[in-house]
């Protein structure tokens, strides 16, 4: 694929992006970054040509003592996903005060954002390790497996990312979350976490 094709519209569902330390990650539909739009265009007219926020996650240190030890914590944040099962649209010419990472910081509110942490594993003696009930979908220990649960909901998985060998994982997920935006998540567990490790 070209190099002028790769920004086209049609060649790619999405785009995952984090910042410098790999804490902070937003994955974004086709469209442009706020910071490129014509300033000279009106609001309601640049706001279309703005990319959609579809998620956002940040990851922090467990903290006992002066270093990270444990599990690291993960937040997600994904547009409000109605009643009538239409998700909300995020797009915003002003990220860093209206954008998923923003209301995920602020703990904005329940109506805009639909927020899931990853469910706390528990300290197994026996084996001295940190466990998780994946019910027999994960098959290895690593630091990459997760499960996230709603903040509204805690005894629902909505998600669960494991290995199961070398280099292979299992993702399931359940509704509000589509496939991309399950996908994305999973994907910035990938990245190293110099906050976080």
């Amino acid at each position: 694929m070209s190099k002028a094709s790769s920004k086209d519209a049609d060649a790619f569902l999405g785009k995952l992006r984090s910042d410098f330390l790999g804490i902070e990650w937003v994955a974004y539909g086709p469209g442009l970054n706020p910071s490129k739009v014509d300033t000279k265009l009106l609001a309601a007219h640049a706001m279309q040509q703005v990319r959609e926020e579809l998620v956002a996650v940040q990851y922090t240190a467990s903290k006992w003592g002066a270093t990270a030890k444990g599990p690291r914590k993960m937040g997600v944040v994904i547009p409000h996903t109605q009643p009538n099962g239409e998700r909300l649209v995020c797009r915003t010419l002003t990220p860093q005060s209206e954008g998923l990472l923003a209301l995920l910081k602020s703990g904005g509110s329940a109506q805009l954002i639909d927020t899931y942490n990853n469910k706390p594993p528990k300290w197994n003696d026996t084996i001295g390790a940190y466990v998780l009930n994946f019910n027999k979908r994960v098959t290895e220990a690593s630091v990459k497996n997760f499960q996230l649960i709603s903040t509204t909901d805690p005894e629902t998985v909505y998600l669960q990312f494991g290995r199961v060998g070398k280099e292979v994982f299992n993702l399931d997920f359940r509704y509000p979350m589509s496939p991309f935006q399950a996908f994305a998540m999973c994907l910035s567990s990938f990245d190293y976490k110099l906050g976080c490790e």
